[in-house]
């Protein structure tokens, strides 16, 4: 049996992975974040037991020109081969607007039930929650960069 510190490690990078796989569009990866049978709630939305469901309710993260998903400030309590996590992310999602293309940056909470399996930690249970969110534009494709000064 591990012990703590190799629990939480495990964990946060559980969570971590779900995040660059939803960035990098990598949806079957993000479905191997969850047992087979996980529960979710997206935003007040319960969606139907199953991991397929969970996947086909990011699959239109493909729509946005990138995203980036920053995770931090988790806790984590396990409990044998259970545990629960707790964690927020920013995230930025970079999306088509009528003149050009707009920037959402939105404050994130998941709270996470987790269990042990053979394969790792996996997400049984996931409740994500919007805290707050904003929006500007921004210049789409990125510039590359210069450090010439721009006055």
């Amino acid at each position: 049996m591990s012990g703590y510190a190799e629990d939480r490690a495990a964990i946060v990078e559980l969570l971590t992975r779900y995040a660059q796989c939803c960035d990098r569009r990598e949806f079957d990866q993000v479905g191997g974040c969850f047992t087979d049978d996980a529960r979710a709630e997206y935003s007040g939305k319960r969606l139907p037991r199953g991991v397929a469901h969970i996947v086909a309710h990011m699959a239109p993260l493909a729509n946005l020109a990138a995203s980036q998903h920053v995770v931090g400030s988790v806790s984590v309590d396990v409990t044998g081969d259970t545990a629960t996590a707790s964690s927020y992310t920013v995230a930025h999602l970079v999306r088509p607007v009528d003149a050009g293309h707009e920037v959402v940056h939105r404050g994130l909470h998941y709270a996470d039930q987790l269990v042990r399996t053979a394969a790792g930690w996996r997400i049984s249970d996931r409740v994500h929650r919007v805290l707050w969110s904003t929006s500007t534009p921004t210049v789409w494709p990125v510039p590359t960069f210069s450090t010439a000064a721009t006055r």
